[in-house]
């Protein structure tokens, strides 16, 4: 067993989800500078292609 109480404050953790983003428009975005913030969380400060394999959130997430 984890000792939580040991490990409150010791581990930072950001989970985002972004629903239906087009990475053209992502990447275009972070290549003129909008979103410095968020660049700074992205692995190597770069955005990663991915593809749905369906045109609806549901099915995407199964």
């Amino acid at each position: 067993m984890h000792d939580l109480d040991a490990r409150v404050g010791t581990h930072d953790l950001v989970l985002l989800t972004l629903d239906t983003l087009r990475y053209d428009v992502a990447r275009e975005a972070l290549e003129a500078g909008r979103t410095p913030t968020l660049a700074a969380l992205l692995p190597g400060g770069r955005w990663e292609e991915r593809h749905s394999p369906a045109s609806f959130t549901y099915a995407a997430h199964q």
